[in-house]
């Protein structure tokens, strides 16, 4: 209380002498001071709780925290492993390159244990201006592969943003998506079928602008460079991978894509995403086995070889949250997506479409527990080159934390009759499969897109 008196009476003179214009007493004003510190330690010695509160010396300083600089050169760095123990009755007929691979051989069944991707990514702001992030990943243990790497700006005019280097296309919702960021353990068949067993992906150049509107609209142009070889279809077995939509004559004729990107948050509870998608290429086409029964080894046929063609596809995403729960955790997402493609008359094949879709529903049943449900469809129509294929599949999925979650998956796919195709008949139409999925994430992994 005495230090406190004397600091006003210090102030007080201070003042006086700024206003007078004179200088104040430093000598008196020391005096005073060493007088009030005195008290003060002398109440503390007989008891005085405040006075003791007041004399306690400052606490010691914390140490200094590292420089930001020392640190920003060293990207953020994780690692995803998706682990998985199937059975399945038969190889499905459309395999994407990060759904789990048992090995079965045709017309036989598989069981036993893989490893389904294991995931490295690196990111980190580069400067100012740009964003770089890098991720390899090992599908099915088959050999490393650069899954996506790009830089991305972050300080265009206008609303814009450009992206370039090797990376997924925004086409669709599910393309763009990583597999530990999937609701299912195994991808639609709409993107084997369509937009290739790797997914639309590969080396490509982006603009996007985002509009002024009152909801968030953004549109996205592309360029790709994709290659491919087309795929070889084998006697009483489907293609060893999906005939690709693109990838021939990529050097002359890349690969061009049209997004457009809708966000509507729907009050509180409810928000709505959804997309329109379009892009065009050349078809690399299909090989074709023949005559297999009286020739050894069995001669083949290339059919559907560099047809221009073109993508049609929509996509929508509704999902309900209740707001500000804390007694419970309930939540319902639902998510569809249509593709059509158009394919030009040449290589011995006239002018034709085909199409697919899928619909699914994943509900929240608890806080850690989720429970999903989805019907696949292709074929509709048929083309020379994919038969009509459906697909059920459910999915248990207990999300033990942000970092790891156990997933029960079963399935049972239909695959229709071939005639009329240059696709190979395929043993047991009906195949039912099951999984137990476990996924785990270490280190810093940034957020992915809504």
């Amino acid at each position: 209380m005495n230090l406190a008196i004397a600091l006003l009476l210090a102030a007080a003179d201070v003042a006086a002498a700024d206003v007078d214009g004179g200088v104040p007493d430093d000598a008196q004003l020391q005096k005073e001071l060493q007088q009030a510190i005195q008290s003060d330690q002398a109440a503390a010695a007989k008891g005085n709780p405040a006075a003791q509160a007041a004399s306690v010396p400052d606490a010691p300083a914390a140490p200094p925290l590292p420089a930001r600089g020392s640190q920003s050169l060293n990207p953020d760095i994780s690692a995803i492993v998706d682990a998985d123990f199937g059975w399945q009755r038969r190889p499905p007929s459309l395999l994407n390159g990060d759904d789990p691979d048992l090995h079965a051989d045709p017309g036989r069944h598989a069981v036993g244990p893989a490893v389904q991707e294991v995931e490295l990514a690196l990111s980190a702001i580069v400067d100012p201006y740009f964003k770089g992030e890098v991720y390899l990943t090992i599908p099915n243990l088959s050999g490393l592969e650069v899954e996506e790497a790009f830089a991305t700006t972050t300080s265009l005019p206008w609303n814009l943003q450009a992206k370039m280097g090797s990376f997924r296309s925004a086409f669709g919702r599910q393309n763009g998506q990583h597999l530990h960021v999937q609701d299912f353990t195994r991808r639609p068949l709409v993107n084997a079928a369509f937009l290739g067993s790797d997914g639309l992906r590969g080396p490509a150049a982006q603009v996007s602008w985002l509009s002024p509107l009152p909801f968030f609209l953004t549109l996205y142009g592309e360029v790709l460079g994709i290659r491919a070889d087309p795929p070889a279809a084998l006697p009483d077995q489907g293609p060893a991978d999906p005939v690709r939509t693109f990838g021939a004559e990529a050097s002359r004729k890349p690969t061009l894509a049209v997004e457009a990107k809708a966000f509507f948050p729907l009050g509180e509870e409810w928000s709505l995403f959804s997309g329109l998608n379009f892009a065009s290429g050349r078809s690399t086409g299909l090989v074709a086995s023949t005559n297999c029964i009286s020739a050894t080894p069995c001669p083949t046929t290339s059919a559907g070889a560099n047809r221009d063609t073109t993508l049609y596809g929509a996509d929508l995403y509704l999902k309900w949250k209740p707001a500000n729960v804390a007694s419970g955790y309930t939540s319902l997402a639902f998510q569809a997506e249509a593709i059509f493609r158009h394919f030009d008359a040449g290589d011995s094949l006239d002018s034709e479409w085909d199409g697919g879709l899928y619909a699914q529903v994943v509900a929240q049943v608890a806080r850690r527990w989720f429970l999903g449900a989805r019907y696949d469809l292709i074929g509709v129509p048929t083309s020379s080159v994919l038969a009509r294929t459906q697909r059920g599949s459910v999915s248990l999925t207990f999300q033990a934390s942000e970092f790891a979650r156990v997933r029960g998956y079963l399935e049972v796919e239909q695959t229709g009759d071939t005639a009329g195709t240059l696709l190979p008949k395929i043993a047991q139409a009906t195949a039912p499969a099951a999984f137990l999925q476990l996924e785990i994430s270490i280190g810093a992994h940034g957020a992915h897109a809504f």
